[in-house]
Parts: C-alpha cells; structure tokens; sequence
C-alpha cells in the first residue's frame, strides 16, 4: 500500500494481501503391495581374468558358492573357460568368500582365484587354466536389497529380480502347480489389471516359521505410505503356526495368518498410513472346518477384502495349458483392479482379467444362494458371467455393519482424503510460524485448497463447513489452531430397481394433426 509519509494523489488503493495456497498433488494410489515367496536368488554371468596368487573379485553380494538344498534349492556357479567348457571347483579354481563387514552372508564379498602354484603362462593347472586367462561365472546371489521393499513399473523386470512366474516344463506329476514365482505372477496379474506400480517384497526364510516370515515383511513397510493395497501369498505349505509341516493348511493356521495381515493394517491405519489387505485361499484350503463366510465374519474389518473363489483357471502361456492356480492372484488382480481406477471407484460388477475363468466343478455349486450367503458375510465374490467375463459380483470388506465400512471404494476414500490433507498441510509449511492476526485464514485457505482438489480429482464429491479456530486459555492451548470439516463421498450405485407392467389395452391409435400448427392443411 502507498507510503502517506510523503505525498501521495487521492484516490483508492488496493492490494492483494492472500497468501499462494501449497496444494498437493494426488496421493499416489495406483501401487499395489505383493508379500510372498519368490525363487530366493537372482542370477547373474560376468567374465572376469583369474590368477593364481591374487582374487578377483565377483561384481554381485551374497553369492551362493555352493549348491544349497533349500527350499529354496539353489544351484551352484558354474565356470566356464573361452571356448565353453565347463572348468571344475577345487581343481581349477576356487572361491574366497569375505564376510568380515556388515550385512552378514548377503553383503559378503566373493572372490575367484585360479588354483596352481606357479605364475607362468608355461604351467597352468590341470584344467588347461593359466594365468590371466579370462572366464564366464553363472552364479545365484541374494544381497541385502533382495529382502526389502523393491518398486517395479515393468512386468519384465519383475521376472528377471523374482523368477519366472510360470513353469517351461511339464510337472512330473499332473497335479502339482505350475507356478515357478508365486510373488512373480501375482505381481503380473495385479499389473494386467490396471496397477501401474508394484511394490515387491519377498518373504525370508531366514526369519523362521512362515507366520513369522509374514511379520517381518510386514515390519519392513510399516511407514511406507505406497503401501495401501496389500497381497499377502499366502502360498502352498506356507499356513504354518510352527515349522511342523502337519499345521499346513488347517483352517487355524491360515485364520491367523489373515488375522495378522489385518492386525498390520489396522494398526498402521491407525499412524496414518491407511491400507486394506486383499486375501485369497490356496487351493486345497480346508473349508469344512471353517467356511469362506466364517472367516469373513471372524475378521469383520474394513481392513481386509477376501477374494473368492480359492481356485481359477489360468493359461500357461509357456506350455500353452490350462492350470489351477489359487485364490491369493484373484485377489492381486481385485487390487490391481482399484489400484488402477478412480479412487471412488469400486470393485462391484468391474471386470477381472488374466484367468480363464472358475473351474467347471465349482462353477457348478456357485449357486445364487450360495454366493448370497458369501456376499452377505463379506466375502468378496467373483462370478462367470453369461459372455464368460470374470466380475466382481460385490465389492465388500469383511465390515459388513454398514455402508461406510462395507464399501471398499468408501475405505479408499478416507484413506486417501486423509493422505491428501496429511501431505497438504505439512507441505503448506505453517508448523513453528508465529500465529499473528491471519494465521487461521493461512490455516483455512490451505485446507481449502486442499479440498478444492480432492472434489476435481473426483476423490470426494463436495465439502462443507470449513471452520478454522484458535484455541484459548484456561481451557485450550493457544498454540493450537483447529480446523475441521465435513465431506461427501461419491457413494457408489449398487442397485437400480425398474419396475413394469403390461398395458392388455387394445384399439386403434389414430394420430390427428394440430390446426393450429397446420393452418394450411384441407
């Protein structure tokens, strides 16, 4: 405003005094987290020269230098010498292994040294190696990055890190799974399905018995905001309470795991990083003990989605034939599904794809009964529709005591909403400023901002009732200044009801022009 200290010319002055508002971009959304087994190794062929009286070292940590019988089995690294023969460990060469620093066996270094006794060209070993002979080493490694939250945006990549997801060979017995990597192919299928982004995150079996395996990973992404839609694989033998393998897959063992994965997510909901668990069954999961609609009613939290049914047909592209793979990829692919739609966008009547369809002898019990009695406990079921798509039937938590907790797309609204203002506020940078006069207008135009966005990205429909206030002895703190509001969600549109009726009328219908609109007709 101008200076009256000196002259100034009557006339009206104004100024603009409004502070720019920080607003945040959407909350990243479109990443899912898959949790589960992988092959355990990557793999990896360098050339390097070897010599007898010095190491070289290998490029890659955590090297396996010997075969290992696991699970998982591993094999061990093979040499080979510029014309292709395959040299011998021991005889020709050896490995020297260092894990004097931190990090354990994954961060050891490993070196290769070329066995002789003498450093002339004239006396190689009894392989034919001589020094400074250049060699290919193929050797599986496993380094301290292999255990911990990787992102990928590529299916390809995924593949190279975790193992192909598929088997190329014919299992000796017809029964046993094709799948080669469970974390692999889940992580595939969530991508088919409209995930942009995955979050992949082995489970160790250094860290003990598979429930605990579980908890670890889940320890390693407590704080990880990208971590909203969760995929536990929950695969094969992995149902165990303890190392016995008898506590494979009874109806106990898989409760608790599924009650792990939703105490993770309720718990770190509550810390503020919102996210809902997607579980599906394994294939042979022991549902006479306990049902599909029992375990949903045991759960009864907005934080877990199971996925139904616990079997699907799958095309194994690599052997061009039609597997049975479990029910933990229908849920991989119901988030890569949310993952890639709006936000307010849920999973009801939304095609899945990357199956064949639901096997012929259960299709067949999947009465309409039957998938009632699923639906109405929280089970989320897909169904066969009549052109053959694969469709959610009813996009619903295992919260089934009303619509706030019941509808997936209103918990991702929350969830979200709550990131945005989270973000919002603190990138507005108004923590530790002075409170003068226009604080609780910063405070209000940067929650407003907010807001305005959450309603043009469709995250919310509208909000209302935005107040800002400083609180103020003896009762409140005046160092704390309150806003709140409230909102509406876009509410998804479950049911239409038409109604119709015949008319039995009958006579002529004569239609008759207007005089009026017609004056020149006879």
């Amino acid at each position: 405003m101008p200076d009256f200290t000196s002259y100034v010319p009557p006339g009206v002055y104004v100024q603009d005094t409004s502070l720019p508002v920080v607003t945040p971009t959407t909350v990243t959304t479109n990443t899912v987290t898959v949790i589960g087994p992988a092959i355990g190794y990557q793999t990896h062929t360098e050339l390097v020269q070897v010599y007898w009286n010095s190491n070289t070292a290998l490029a890659k940590r955590g090297i396996f230098v010997a075969a290992v019988t696991g699970p998982p089995a591993i094999g061990a690294p093979v040499v080979k010498n510029s014309a292709g023969v395959t040299l011998a460990a021991g005889t020709d060469y050896d490995f020297v292994v260092d894990a004097s620093g931190t990090g354990g066996a994954a961060n050891a270094v490993t070196y290769i040294k070329r066995l002789g006794t003498v450093d002339t060209p004239s006396d190689p070993s009894p392989g034919g190696l001589k020094d400074g002979d250049a060699v290919f080493v193929t050797y599986n490694y496993a380094d301290t990055t292999y255990y911990t939250p990787q992102e990928f945006t590529d299916p390809s990549q995924i593949a190279a890190t975790y193992g192909a997801a598929v088997s190329g060979s014919t299992p000796t017995n017809p029964n046993a799974s094709q799948v080669v990597c469970a974390l692999t192919l889940a992580a595939q299928i969530a991508m088919a399905n409209g995930a942009s982004n995955i979050l992949a995150l082995p489970t160790n079996p250094a860290d003990g018995t598979v429930k605990e395996q579980f908890e670890a990973a889940y320890a390693k992404i407590v704080t990880n905001y990208k971590a909203q839609l969760i995929v536990p694989l929950f695969v094969d033998a992995a149902p165990q309470l303890s190392g016995d393998p008898g506590d494979a897959h009874t109806a106990d063992a898989v409760l608790a795991l599924i009650q792990d994965a939703n105490n993770h997510c309720v718990n770190t909901s509550a810390e503020g990083h919102g996210r809902i668990a997607f579980i599906g069954f394994e294939t042979n999961y022991d549902a006479v003990t306990r049902n599909y609609d029992a375990v949903a009613q045991q759960i009864a939290s907005k934080r877990t989605v199971l996925a139904y049914p616990n079997q699907m047909s799958f095309y194994n592209t690599r052997l061009a034939q039609t597997t049975v793979v479990a029910g933990y990829y229908l849920a991989a692919a119901m988030a890569g599904r949310l993952a890639g739609g709006e936000v307010a966008r849920g999973l009801s009547k939304t095609n899945l794809t990357g199956f064949n369809g639901i096997p012929p002898a259960l299709a067949q019990i999947q009465t309409k009964s039957f998938k009632d009695g699923l639906s109405q406990a929280g089970v989320a079921v897909v169904e066969q529709t009549r052109t053959g798509t694969l469709s959610v039937r009813h996009g619903v938590t295992t919260d089934m005591s009303g619509l706030t907790s019941r509808e997936i797309s209103l918990v991702r609204t929350g969830d979200v909403l709550f990131d945005l203002v989270q973000t919002g506020m603190d990138a507005a940078g108004l923590i530790g400023e002075p409170i003068d006069a226009d604080m609780t207008t910063k405070v209000k135009g940067s929650l407003t901002g907010i807001l305005e966005r959450a309603v043009t990205d469709s995250v919310i429909r509208a909000y209302t009732d935005v107040a800002v206030r400083q609180q103020q002895l003896p009762s409140g703190d005046p160092s704390v200044i309150e806003a709140q509001f409230a909102y509406a969600p876009l509410i998804p549109l479950n049911y239409i009801t038409v109604t119709f009726a015949i008319d039995l009328n009958s006579g002529e219908l004569t239609a008759t022009e207007n005089p009026d609109e017609n004056p020149t007709s006879g």
